[in-house]
């Protein structure tokens, strides 16, 4: 008699190793990007010129065809595994959906390459529409009412914003103008948490992380640790957490800070600079939101919740942003003002307003959006000018990423993902408020999207029938 095969011995899917992560694809060299930024910064192109060099020859690329065929294979082996009832379902669909998510980032990178291509791009309608849809099964339908609401109260801010010289009310006008034909008056942009609760969380977060955040030393605003100094204390923040095999490192290579799963390392850009109240919100952010879920996730016991269900990434920025916003005790916070800007970016963009846009038709509203956000006293000079083009070419470059920056409403919908996050991240703890210990024990199984309820039911019912 044939004997029945164990869960362990049909569950090779787990171990497919074809991680495919998209936005690497969509850079080209930094001297090059450099280059492109400043020409359209200063207006001598009218958008950036971008190449991708890792989106040449994508069709004839080994690698990719290999992580294809590894991922094809778990999917059989997840179909066969279908057939044994002693498997949990649960724990089948978690994978199917992971693995369906890495074949979308495949199609994605692979759509972007035909926006590229000379031979194909005589059907560029057809790529366009095809570009779009992948990413839109991939990060989500754009919410317009959203968009719209968050766009009123940019309008409210111009509206009162008081110019001091000349060239702060030309801003001032000119930004007018260009909104002009946006009807925002029936949309009102919702609040995230009301002020006692997110007093309730501040409160909590700093009791629970008390031993974590009390490695930082208690300096004042005006002093700043550099690079080295940042990686030293927060190395020893991951020794108080029980991280003990991670550690935070500077990174010349790096622009932005970035939590590696595989090495388990924080990087840190060499131009990195804190204070303690920053260093603080970048401690909870890497390591209690993205190293620990990851940590969490690996001793689980289901793989999935290590590498990260489909759509855990939304949910656990925003849970990063959230919780950096928890240590403050308020929403004035720049990781949210980037969020919501790149929010902003994606509408414009899109023409969730009814007008889509190309690269230089978004970045002439939104630098001037961001000089009137951080104006400090009506007066702007040239100098601060300088300052919100760069702050604003950001948004520019990660909407237009991947696309040819002239195509109008063609973007990498990527980054509307934060925002969104955040959003259903103050939805989930506002539901919890008055039970704090069991929202964060739930948060925290591992790298899942928490704020959905159906896969929050999945995974809780896999790791409670584990342990």
């Amino acid at each position: 008699m044939e004997k029945t095969k164990t869960y362990n011995e049909i569950k090779a899917y787990e171990e497919t190793k074809a991680k495919f992560t998209d936005f690497p694809y969509f850079e080209d060299g930094f001297q090059k990007r450099c280059k492109a930024k400043k020409s359209f910064i200063n207006g001598k192109t009218y958008v950036p010129e971008y190449s991708y060099p890792k989106l040449d020859s994508i069709a004839f690329n080994d690698d990719i065809s290999n992580k294809k065929d590894k991922i094809y294979k778990a999917v059989l082996e997840l179909e066969a595994a279908k057939s044994y009832s002693s498997i949990d379902s649960s724990e089948l669909e978690l994978y199917a959906s992971s693995l369906e998510s890495r074949l979308k980032k495949i199609m994605l990178v692979e759509a972007s390459s035909d926006l590229y291509d000379p031979f194909i791009m005589s059907d560029s309608e057809t790529n366009k529409r095809g570009f779009g849809e992948v990413n839109e099964s991939l990060y989500g339908k754009y919410d317009e009412e959203m968009y719209l609401g968050i766009l009123n109260t940019e309008r409210q801010k111009i509206d009162s914003f008081s110019p001091k010289n000349e060239l702060a009310c030309a801003i001032k006008s000119d930004l007018s103008t260009l909104l002009s034909d946006i009807d925002t008056s029936k949309n009102v942009e919702k609040a995230l948490l009301d002020k006692d609760d997110i007093g309730t969380l501040h409160d909590y977060v700093l009791d629970r992380y008390s031993d974590i955040l009390d490695v930082v030393p208690n300096t004042p605003s005006d002093v700043y640790f550099d690079v080295k100094q940042c990686c030293e204390i927060m190395s020893k923040a991951l020794k108080a957490g029980g991280l003990e095999d991670w550690l935070a490192e500077e990174n010349p290579l790096k622009v932005n800070v970035v939590t590696n799963s595989t090495k388990k390392r924080i990087y840190l850009p060499s131009n990195t600079r804190r204070n303690a109240d920053e260093l603080k919100r970048l401690i909870i952010h890497e390591q209690e939101v993205h190293a620990r879920r990851l940590d969490n996730g690996e001793k689980s016991g289901v793989g999935v919740l290590g590498e990260g269900t489909a759509n855990y990434l939304n949910a656990e920025e925003g849970l990063a942003v959230m919780l950096e916003c928890a240590v403050k005790g308020d929403f004035n916070n720049a990781s949210i003002d980037r969020a919501r800007n790149r929010y902003i970016t994606a509408g414009l963009a899109l023409g969730a307003d009814g007008e889509p846009r190309d690269a230089r038709e978004t970045f002439e509203i939104m630098w001037r959006l961001v000089a009137i956000n951080d104006s400090i006293d009506g007066v702007i000079d040239n100098q601060d000018v300088d300052g919100f083009k760069d702050k604003a070419y950001s948004f520019i470059e990660n909407a237009y990423r991947g696309t040819q920056f002239w195509m109008k409403g063609i973007i990498y919908t990527k980054l509307k993902i934060y925002y969104e996050g955040l959003v259903a991240n103050a939805h989930y703890l506002k539901n919890h408020i008055n039970d704090l210990d069991k929202a964060f024990s739930e948060v925290f199984v591992g790298k899942y999207d928490h704020t959905n309820p159906r896969e929050r039911g999945l995974v809780l019912n896999i790791v409670n029938k584990k342990e």
